[in-house]
């Protein structure tokens, strides 16, 4: 079998995963300002497109189909249990006032549909303490992509779908423009709609299609020097306090800069960096990011209500308890899932049709790695 119809277990795309988290939750401790959480948002966004994609490409190179239902019934299994679990304790624990922000309860509902992110638009918003205005945009995509892909790897070479995905991600900026020249008041609304921020996703769509460190042989290897100037490219997105320019360009020059980035670590760029990531402490990061990325918020708030703790304090108080909560979730939710699907292989593959290429693959959300399981 050629390097183009392998998809292995990538370590270090862990270890960004738990840079990620770690930018959010920075962030949501009271560092708003100073660490870029949004930014870690992004790099989910690009490492979510990366994936899916790529594995969708290994699957049709296999099989020369996507299959649907085996695709939709990973996603299932794979953020739902963690996400109800968590959304259903929140709610219950609620109305007992252990939370900063008061919960506006006609918002829930939202929040349990994947809408968070438009629910504002009908006055909604103040739901539960959980971010949970990316996954819906995450949902969203993975409800739509599978179709689009099918038809597009039907027509077209890898390349011409990568400049289609690149089609997109103008488009997407378009939209951005357009809000600031029709609904001015709505701009900062881009941050968070499906529409408005799904080039984030595309942009890693577009490099597992076009120069795939992973599974193209001729891929395009940064240099050291290429990864330097991509950092501070993004880093300067953050100088700017323009909500015009922070709310439209930002995120597409981000993109840019996070293709160079992810090609660069994905490739033999550095070796000290690749250990770095893909070393213990940031793998078991990575690994637990899904679910601290759903919880952080809420034990942060309720650390801060209960011992009238300023926000740092509470984060750090919190944090032992999150990683706590999320490697329960791990230990007893993800893994036995992932072990009920390793029993029952043959089973689910015959209930779903699934390929063999991808039976053993576990698609993770804003995931680090395509595990065996």
């Amino acid at each position: 079998m050629n390097a183009a119809q392998q998809f292995r277990h990538v370590p270090e795309l862990d270890g960004i995963r738990a840079i990620a988290v770690s930018l959010v939750m920075a962030s949501h401790a009271g560092l708003y300002g100073k660490v870029p959480g949004g930014f870690g948002v992004t790099i989910f966004f690009f490492l979510s497109g990366y994936l899916i994609t790529s594995l969708m490409r290994v699957e049709v190179m296999k099989t020369g189909r996507v299959d649907f239902r085996a695709f939709y019934l990973r996603r299932v299994l794979r953020i739902m249990p963690p996400l109800y679990i968590t959304l259903v304790l929140l709610t219950i624990l609620a109305p007992f006032g252990l939370f900063v922000k008061r919960v506006n309860w006609p918002a829930v509902p939202w929040d349990y549909l994947f809408l968070s992110n438009y629910s504002p638009l009908w006055g909604q918003t103040r739901g539960l303490p959980s971010p949970l205005w990316s996954l819906a945009i995450e949902e969203h995509f993975y409800l739509l992509f599978p179709a689009v892909f099918a038809v597009l790897v039907g027509r077209l070479s890898p390349r011409q779908i990568a400049a289609a995905f690149l089609a997109g991600c103008l488009l997407i900026l378009f939209l951005r423009f357009v809000t600031v020249w029709l609904f001015p008041s709505l701009v900062p609304h881009n941050y968070i709609w499906t529409h408005t921020r799904l080039d984030s996703i595309l942009f890693g769509c577009i490099l597992a299609m076009y120069q795939n460190p992973l599974l193209d042989e001729q891929a395009w290897r940064p240099r050291k020097s290429h990864a330097a100037l991509a950092l501070l490219l993004i880093v300067s997105t953050f100088a700017s306090g323009s909500e015009v320019f922070r709310q439209t360009i930002r995120y597409s020059i981000q993109g840019v800069g996070l293709f160079v980035l992810f090609s660069f670590v994905l490739s033999a760029g550095s070796g000290t960096l690749k250990r770095l990531l893909g070393s213990r402490p940031f793998v078991w990061i990575g690994l637990l990011s899904y679910t601290l990325y759903l919880c952080h918020m809420a034990i942060f708030e309720a650390v801060r209500r209960v011992f009238h703790l300023n926000p740092l304090w509470a984060a750090i108080v919190g944090l032992p308890l999150t990683l706590l909560y999320a490697q329960m979730m791990r230990t007893w939710v993800e893994v036995p899932i992932l072990s009920w699907r390793r029993r029952h292989r043959q089973t689910v593959k015959q209930m779903v049709s699934e390929p063999l290429s991808l039976s053993d693959a576990s698609i993770t959300l804003g995931a680090g790695s395509v595990q065996k399981t």
